[in-house]
């Protein structure tokens, strides 16, 4: 993965450029030190000049009005502007200023609107942080200190501002009891922060030339190589997979752990300024010697069994079956943002439309419509597909035809973590509550409702959240959810219970991933992975450990994570980047694939296989709890089993057993 960098010849602004805009994927504003606004179009090329403001227009920070009126009213349309006089502005895209207020003593040095559009803050060189309403209406002063604050931001919801003073970060409850956190982060002056809705982290960069990730609680989740320069700009991509730094003559691409993707030396002096698009897939970055510098993420990879798939342009992807080294290339009328490859498919989505490719017939997709050319992800099933987008969810099947649009408020704020799509199911984290998940029927949309109990709607973990994960395979009924909270223990639950028990599974884990033909649940720690060949085994507890596999992994690194479970093979992704493939449970694996199919002499088969590889004790175990869960078929199971003990016993009941 890397990006490819595009930039006028000659620079348009006369002068630094302090700061840019998205207004939307295709249109960009930017304002600098010749007093000018200008709107560049990356599909036309063209750079128009909106207004010309007066000489004493010195601006330091823009940022556009959110995007939360699907509607389209003009009078969202505004922008905000601080400036080194302290003042902010608000302005429509005209550059025709509405509103212009003298906020602080000395400049104007941050300025944001609040994620719902109700309000804003700003922050100055005399150390206050001040909230504003939306038409410029001082409403508090919440933060009075005697250091310049170079950088503040809302969370994700406007209840929080995180801002610097100094060589500290601190985070500050607007509206409740909660103590204010403060710590130390930098050993020099933190120049800019980024607080990502998805993930919660928070990015930090500082003159020490470092750039470092912080949880909301202070903790230390990575930090950068020293570079040469102060890091003048930090960014996170809206999914929160991703960041960008800045510095003198500097771009840096990193993944959300903190390893580079690439690095990129551009002749612009210092990068003031980066902006993500809304799609996550392009980006424009204000620079020192006039010029703003656009680019957007190319050689992005994806993998799924023996085929590979890279976007190699704008419009282009390459499709490579490894075994019969068979390349395909595929052209889109428009710009490709989002890409999926799984269940025999691969999903392309473009700004206006979306292409689904069965892996056998690559020339022949289904298409349909978008709602909205912004879409921040797509999950594949076995089933059906689930497309995430700022005008709401949709569920598809891999016809093209709506199944369902289950409610969410700010799906964009989703995270990975935070949303999983099942055959028939689709699970999310309430945004609202983080310990609560919902989890909506398919092809319905309605929320999943116990088959004895139609009240609930709805489970309630004790603690908040963080990642959950459907299962893939077996009948609705059975379905269950694996979920992580801030506390790294793993519960397991079936949905469709009438009482629904969490069950700990396990403690200290990182990552979660089901295999997507089995029940095999796979936990990673930190120097050990962990699957679980039946995880409905814990409901028993002298269970657990009979049907548990463990196996040490050494050089994990920090933040390693699952990216997928086959055939009893976990695929790890490192700290440092790289990935690694773990054989856990290949045995497991084919004897609950063998199970679900009801191929029970092949099941038969497999057993005598691990027999004959001294695998008898442990596989004996496995086999006897797997098959107390095998529903009407639980006898032939049994019959398994006492087949593999009928050398060791006398037991008539066994040897009757086994004849049935």
């Amino acid at each position: 993965m890397k990006f490819k960098i595009s930039s006028f010849k000659e620079p348009k602004h006369v002068g630094a450029v302090s700061c840019v805009g998205w207004n939307n994927t295709e249109d960009v504003f930017s304002c600098g030190d010749d007093h000018k606004l200008l709107k560049w179009n990356l599909v036309s090329g063209e750079c128009l000049v909106i207004t010309t403001f007066p000489e004493d227009f010195y601006p330091i920070c823009l940022h556009l009005f959110p995007k939360i009126n699907l509607g389209g009213n003009k009078h969202n349309d505004v922008i905000l502007i601080a400036c080194a006089d302290g003042k902010f502005h608000i302005m429509n895209n005209n550059g025709r200023i509405e509103k212009s207020v003298n906020a602080h003593q000395g400049a104007c040095l941050a300025a944001q609107w609040s994620p719902d559009g109700a309000g804003l803050l700003t922050a100055g060189e005399d150390g206050f942080v001040k909230i504003w309403s939306r038409n410029g209406l001082l409403r508090s002063t919440v933060i009075q200190s005697d250091v310049p604050c170079y950088s503040a931001i809302f969370n994700s919801d406007s209840s929080a501002i995180l801002y610097t003073k100094g060589n500290s970060l601190v985070i500050k409850h607007l509206n409740s009891s909660s103590k204010t956190t403060k710590w130390k982060a930098h050993e020099g002056v933190i120049l800019c922060v980024a607080w990502n809705a998805n993930n919660n982290l928070i990015l930090s960069g500082s003159e020490d030339g470092y750039s470092k990730i912080w949880d909301q609680f202070g903790q230390q989740i990575s930090v950068s190589v020293k570079h040469d320069q102060p890091i003048t700009s930090v960014s996170w991509s809206p999914a929160g997979d991703m960041f960008v730094i800045g510095s003198y003559n500097l771009i840096r691409l990193c993944n959300a752990n903190g390893w580079s993707h690439c690095l990129e030396r551009p002749s612009t002096g210092s990068i003031y300024s980066i902006v993500w698009s809304s799609d996550g897939t392009q980006l424009a970055a204000a620079c020192a010697n006039g010029n703003v510098l656009f680019a957007h993420i190319i050689e992005r990879e994806y993998a799924w069994k023996n085929y590979t798939c890279t976007q190699t342009g704008r419009k282009v992807i390459s499709i490579k079956d490894i075994i019969t080294d068979q390349n395909d290339q595929l052209d889109y009328p428009d710009r490709v943002i989002q890409i999926a490859l799984g269940f025999n498919h691969l999903v392309t989505a473009t700004v206006k439309q979306c292409f689904i490719h069965k892996l056998t017939s690559w020339n022949t997709p289904v298409t349909f419509d978008l709602k909205e050319g912004t879409i921040s992800m797509i999950l594949l099933a076995e089933r059906c597909i689930c497309v995430i987008e700022r005008a709401g969810i949709s569920v598809y099947s891999y016809m093209g035809r709506l199944l369902a649009s289950p409610r969410c408020s700010r799906p964009e704020t989703l995270g990975r973590a935070a949303v999983s799509l099942g055959p028939d199911a689709l699970a999310l984290i309430d945004q609202s509550d983080r310990k609560i998940i919902q989890v909506f029927d398919l092809p319905t949309g309605l929320i999943v409702r116990s088959s004895t109990d139609n009240t609930v709607t709805k489970l309630i973990h004790k603690m908040t959240v963080s990642s959950i994960a459907l299962s893939q395979s077996g009948p609705i009924n059975e379905r269950q959810i694996a979920l992580l909270d801030y506390n790294r223990d793993l519960y397991v639950v079936t949905v469709k219970d009438s009482k629904p028990k969490f069950v700990k599974l396990g403690s200290q884990i990182l990552s979660i991933c089901w295999s997507a033909e089995t029940e095999l649940l796979v936990g990673l720690r930190a120097n050990s992975a962990v699957a679980w060949c039946c995880p409905r085994a814990a409901y028993k507890s002298d269970w657990l450990a009979l049907t548990t596999v463990t196996k040490d992994i050494t050089d994990l690194g920090r933040n390693p994570s699952l990216l997928s479970v086959e055939d009893g093979v976990a695929c790890i992704c490192r700290g440092n980047g790289s990935r690694t493939h773990i054989s856990l449970a290949s045995f497991p694996e084919k004897l609950l694939k063998h199970v679900d199919a009801n191929m029970w002499q092949d099941a038969l088969q497999v057993g005598m296989d691990g027999i004959k590889k001294c695998l008898i004790s442990k596989m004996l175990k496995i086999i006897h709890i797997i098959g107390s869960f095998a529903g009407p078929l639980k006898m032939k199971l049994s019959g398994l089993v006492s087949l593999f003990w009928l050398g060791n016993t006398t037991s008539s009941r066994l040897r009757r057993k086994h004849l049935l």
